[in-house]
């Protein structure tokens, strides 16, 4: 059927992967179809922008901006707005449908954006590369144990 594609392993060999390809994408919208407590991306991204200041949440809904290889999945951005409207409709809106016109949303995907999350690292990295605080090194671990992390501020119990 449609639903099976055929993929070529390194080795040379072919495998062919039905329906379970949907799995993993839906997973992260369903986390409990793999045994995980919680809510769904969308839903995540949702109940921490209506944490945040109220002046701030229509600059948080229009800002939203995917990273990373696992948004390379297709209509994975459509699918978080679409479930982001309802969201919104159901629990600030009370399902006012005519209000939802004015609610304002955008999910920015930049074609790069699998690469963004290392490239932001690496960003970061070059900054904070002359700044002792910021850094530990595996030798400086090894030697004074897992305490030498409240150099970093991280509190070890």
């Amino acid at each position: 059927t449609f639903l099976v594609e055929s993929y070529e392993l390194p080795d040379g060999r072919q495998v062919n992967v039905g329906g379970e390809r949907f799995g993993a994408p839906e997973a992260l919208f369903q986390p409990h179809l793999i045994n995980v407590e919680g809510v769904g991306v969308a839903e995540l991204l949702f109940n921490t922008i209506q944490a945040a200041d109220i002046d701030l949440r229509a600059d948080f809904y229009k800002h939203i901006v995917l990273s990373g290889g696992t948004t390379m999945y297709p209509g994975l951005p459509s699918r978080i707005e679409r479930e982001i409207k309802q969201l919104y409709l159901e629990r600030v809106l009370n399902g006012d449908t005519e209000k939802l016109a004015k609610f304002k949303i955008r999910i920015e995907d930049p074609p790069r954006r699998k690469h963004m999350v290392f490239m932001g690292g690496a960003v970061l990295a070059n900054i904070m590369k002359d700044k002792d605080t910021f850094w530990l090194s595996r030798q400086e671990y090894q030697e004074k144990g897992p305490g030498v992390l409240q150099k970093l501020g991280v509190g070890v119990r």
